[in-house]
């Protein structure tokens, strides 16, 4: 039944199935396309793939110092606090120690005219009972004596020099309570939009333009970032270049020239900035950069010209001392060049195609 049958010149009957050559060559051609699809549909996915686990870490790393930063600033804080409240603690001691000092002032010079006023009112009242009048005189007289050097004492004041309040010490910290409770974390500009249809790519430059989706006023300035690639479609994280950053943009366009486009590809991204932080990227636009690139052979130019890459320079003693051109034909080329080009002249041009 599996029996290879020839049926006619060109076709081989195969399970009753009659195949002929060019179809098994459509199937080919159809599989390699087939295999080419999922070949690049593998690419993607592993990309795009290592583009989420870069930003897993990313994230991880990011909120580890973000958590870090958080820490240092509620440190601040507390340090802060803990100074004001050292400061108001020797503020309501000092307050203490002052209006004691007062207090114990006035209370020693109050027990030592309490304690003389005693005494002269003993020997006063012991001075009653003296019967003799001479010894009577006496006594009185001192009595009396001793009375005029405590009449300072007996005008002291009998107010308290400071009060008992320290209402004047006491705080409310409600509205800083408050302030506290709304506490929260930084307005984050939103992510650019690049518009693709509005960059160009043209004469060694790329001009790339962008938008907000919407108003905000707060925006100080934008970052622009690009690098060059050979891949089309999103950036790869892996065996790529670094991307290379323009800061302090204020317009919402941006042209970069004097480029080289050595690769087929530029990515390009931007964020804007407020003045504490930057916000989100913008979704990264792959810009194709068609170009010819080439470089002049040295070794077979004209003697009397200079070459170097990309650029050509008309030397008029390049030919001194090297040896003389033979033959009709580079005589002739001699010659073209010697017409177009003079000895006091030089030529000097840098180009790169576009196409």
């Amino acid at each position: 039944e599996n029996e290879n049958i020839a049926v006619g010149k060109g076709c081989i009957l195969t399970s009753n199935i009659i195949i002929r050559p060019e179809s098994v060559n459509f199937q080919q051609e159809a599989l390699q396309r087939i295999i080419s699809t999922l070949a690049s549909k593998n690419d993607e996915i592993q990309n795009f793939i290592d583009t989420l686990n870069h930003t897993l870490k990313g994230v991880q790393e990011n909120s580890s110092n973000i958590l870090s930063e958080l820490d240092e600033e509620f440190d601040s804080l507390y340090s802060i606090l803990d100074e004001v409240k050292e400061s108001m603690i020797n503020s309501i001691k000092q307050e203490e120690t002052r209006k004691s000092q007062e207090l114990q002032s006035q209370i020693s010079q109050c027990n030592n005219a309490l304690e003389n006023s005693e005494e002269l009112l003993e020997f006063a009242t012991r001075s009653l009972d003296i019967k003799e009048p001479e010894e009577f005189s006496k006594a009185a007289r001192q009595i009396k004596d001793r009375y005029v050097t405590m009449a300072s004492a007996f005008r002291l004041s009998l107010k308290p020099k400071v009060s008992d309040n320290m209402t004047h010490l006491m705080v409310d910290f409600s509205q800083e309570r408050q302030m506290l409770q709304t506490l929260k974390f930084l307005p984050v500009p939103k992510a650019p939009e690049i518009d693709p249809v509005e960059c160009l790519v043209a004469d060694n430059c790329v001009t790339v333009a962008w938008r907000m989706p919407e108003e905000d006023n707060k925006i100080d300035h934008f970052i622009l970032e690009y690098r060059k690639t050979n891949f089309d479609g999103l950036p790869r994280v892996k065996d790529e270049r670094c991307w290379e950053i323009i800061d302090n943009i204020k317009g919402t366009e941006y042209t970069l020239s004097g480029l080289k486009f050595d690769s087929k590809y530029m990515n390009f991204r931007v964020r804007a900035c407020n003045k504490a932080v930057a916000g989100e990227y913008s979704d990264p636009v792959t810009l194709e950069t068609k170009a010819l690139n080439f470089s002049l052979d040295n070794s077979s130019s004209h003697l009397n010209l200079k070459v170097e890459d990309t650029c050509v320079e008309w030397d008029p003693t390049g030919g001194k001392g090297q040896e003389k051109i033979k033959g009709k034909e580079n005589k002739d080329i001699l010659t073209y060049f010697e017409a177009m080009l003079s000895e006091n002249f030089v030529y000097l041009y840098n180009f790169h195609l576009l196409f």
